[in-house]
């Protein structure tokens, strides 16, 4: 780690052991159980994700980004869902997109970078709003 402080070793921590959640900032901050000012976590957040320790993760317009443990072996399988109704944003994996990505990859020519793949819809609950 590029600075050794207790602060960042606890944010960091947080994460990889909460590896395929997501979390707000405000997430974090409220119910991380962590010892760290809210200034200390969006500037340790910002290092991360310049370091690639953390990944950052844009869920629409007006909403608020969510972070990730990026250091984590993703196999083509990760992929993620975003609901265009409430903004939630879920990690999963699947050996179909697994395929899906090998099948792009062979008969059209074009590498799927899958940890960076999002599919649009409803998620359960806003489908049985609506």
């Amino acid at each position: 780690m590029k600075y050794a402080t207790k602060q960042r070793k606890l944010l960091y921590d947080f994460f990889k052991n909460n590896p395929d959640r997501c979390f707000t900032v405000k997430e974090i901050i409220t119910e991380g159980g962590l010892d760290v000012g809210d200034a200390t976590v969006y500037r340790t957040l910002s290092a991360f994700v310049d370091e690639n320790k953390i990944k950052k993760f844009h869920t629409g317009e007006g909403k608020c980004a969510v972070y990730q443990y990026a250091e984590c072996n993703h196999e083509d399988s990760h992929f993620h869902l975003r609901c265009m109704s409430c903004g939630e944003l879920f990690h999963t994996h699947c050996d179909v997109i697994g395929e899906m990505t090998k099948h792009i990859e062979a008969e059209h020519g074009f590498r799927v970078d899958a940890v960076h793949t999002t599919i649009y819809g409803l998620c359960r609950k806003c489908e049985e709003r609506a």
